[in-house]
């Protein structure tokens, strides 16, 4: 899909691969990215054994397992997964509140705020003015 867009991509792999699919997966990923067309014969190398027991690029189901699922089964369990996440409180670490109205927040004018009137004498020593730079304000 995001190579009709033509532009550079970092591609990055997921999670939950077996062992001996990994290599099979990113050689067909690769050519997909780099338009190639790839034989499935696997060639001689360090890793020939990852692609047993077929040697091959793609892959052949060892059995074909039926779906037994029949549709008012696969309903009844959307219905209790939706039940299931509707009774579910909110993250504890998230607050959820209202914004106060309008007329709780007071009227603050920055222009009118002295920026010194907090610092102490301390404080105030410790500004650190450099010669290359002008602050009209500190003097």
């Amino acid at each position: 899909f995001m190579k009709q867009y033509n532009l550079p991509m970092l591609v990055t792999g997921g999670g939950g691969y077996t062992k001996n699919n990994v290599a099979r997966c990113w050689a067909y990923e690769t050519a997909v990215l780099l338009d190639t067309k790839l034989s499935d014969d696997i060639p001689d190398n360090d890793y020939y054994e990852y692609y047993a027991p077929q040697y091959t690029l793609k892959t052949r189901p060892y059995q074909v397992i039926e779906n037994m699922n029949v549709r008012s089964y696969i309903d009844q369990i959307r219905r209790e997964v939706m039940e299931n996440l509707r009774d579910l409180e909110h993250a504890p670490g998230v607050q959820m509140s209202e914004p106060p109205p309008e007329n709780y927040i007071p009227e603050h004018d920055d222009d009118e705020d002295n920026p010194d009137e907090r610092l102490g004498q301390y404080a105030m020593e410790r500004i650190v003015r450099r010669d290359d730079e002008f602050y009209d304000e500190y003097d």
